[in-house]
């Protein structure tokens, strides 16, 4: 597995799967390097995608792994990518967050995030919001951003 900032050329793979975006903004993320894309044998398997919650702290807003590639580790990898890229940005925690009635908060739990918050909205379920903290080390050639 490769794991790699997205390009312009992901722009396609990236708006057939990524349906919580539109393709301006998208483009707009690529551009600004806010995308991780895994790969195996040179294809796309999954995507991070990511920007900064109140201008200021690094926040997941999607991963995903396509159906076919679950389980075998790649969501964890893009995670633990992204987090070292934050960490060697010299930020200090990381926020992204699930729908209380999916599982993925277990995954992100399991990642070392702890729960910081709930948001709700009428007619949907809680949004847990979960944040981790990094050990920051700057480095800012290996910065993405």
């Amino acid at each position: 597995m490769n794991i790699r900032v997205a390009a312009q050329a992901d722009l396609p793979f990236l708006h057939e799967n990524d349906s919580h975006i539109t393709a301006v903004e998208l483009a707009s993320v690529v551009e600004r390097g806010r995308i991780l894309i895994a790969e195996h044998n040179d294809a796309p398997i999954g995507w991070l995608r990511w920007g900064l919650f109140w201008d200021e702290i690094p926040f997941m807003n999607m991963l995903t792994v396509l159906p076919s590639d679950r389980g075998q580790g790649t969501g964890r990898a893009l995670v633990e990518y992204w987090e070292t890229d934050m960490r060697h940005a010299g930020y200090s925690s990381v926020l992204t967050s699930t729908l209380a009635d999916e599982s993925a908060q277990n995954f992100y739990r399991t990642m070392g995030y702890a729960d910081a918050g709930v948001l709700l909205l009428p007619g949907e379920s809680s949004e847990i919001f979960l944040r981790r903290e990094l050990e920051t080390a700057p480095d800012p050639h290996l910065a993405r951003q």
